[in-house]
């Protein structure tokens, strides 16, 4: 997943850890072998959410750096450089990787008229634009603004802050998003242990691990 979200320039992953895993899996070590640079978060709590658990790295994102959110459980076979790109080519304010599916365990954005989103929703397809869990902030600072204003209004899905939300924040300040659609078969989601499992089923796709 690490190679997967390496851009080809200068870049600073994030990592939040559960205490239990950072111990036991000597984390702290590990990942700064496969990303030089990095910062470690450790968690020692349960937290209330995705968007939640981004704010305990406030202190390393909340800044005018672009900002990309993404989950550990998820690969694309696409380059991560050209969603980037595209993104900061535009000028936009926000970008969601996006697939078409309408099944509602993902999260989805819904564009309007003048090609920009409108509005984002969790666990609820308002349409056929469903995210892979790859998120763009031209700002990191963006991200907290949004994520904080949507945990004050206590805007929640299943009693948790999600990530995707968080745009709906920045829609109601004149912000402009957008989403970059993937092809749906390049977009592997190892959400649950079946998924995986169902992914290293498929002879095909073990060329990605290798």
């Amino acid at each position: 997943v690490i190679r997967n979200l390496t851009p080809n320039y200068d870049h600073r992953f994030i990592f939040i850890c559960k205490r239990d895993h950072y111990e036991k899996f000597k984390l702290g070590s590990m990942l700064s072998l496969v990303a030089p640079n990095c910062k470690v978060v450790v968690l020692d709590t349960h937290t209330s959410g995705a968007a939640a658990t981004v704010l305990l790295a406030k202190e390393y994102i909340n800044d005018q750096n672009p900002f990309m959110f993404a989950a550990s459980d998820q690969y694309i076979d696409f380059n991560i450089s050209d969603f980037l790109n595209a993104a900061q080519e535009t000028g936009l304010d926000g970008l969601i990787m996006t697939f078409q599916s309408a099944h509602p365990k993902w999260s989805f954005a819904k564009v309007g008229k003048d090609g920009m989103v409108m509005e984002t929703a969790e666990k609820n397809p308002i349409s056929n634009h469903a995210s892979v869990g790859i998120y763009y902030f031209k700002t990191g600072s963006d991200f907290v603004t949004s994520a904080e204003s949507m945990i004050k209004k206590d805007i929640r899905t299943n009693n948790e802050f999600y990530v995707c939300p968080t745009y709906n924040e920045m829609i109601l300040n004149d912000k402009k998003i957008n989403i970059y659609e993937i092809p749906a078969n390049k977009m592997y989601s190892w959400n649950t242990p079946e998924d995986l499992e169902a992914f290293l089923q498929a002879p095909a796709n073990l060329s990605i691990l290798s």
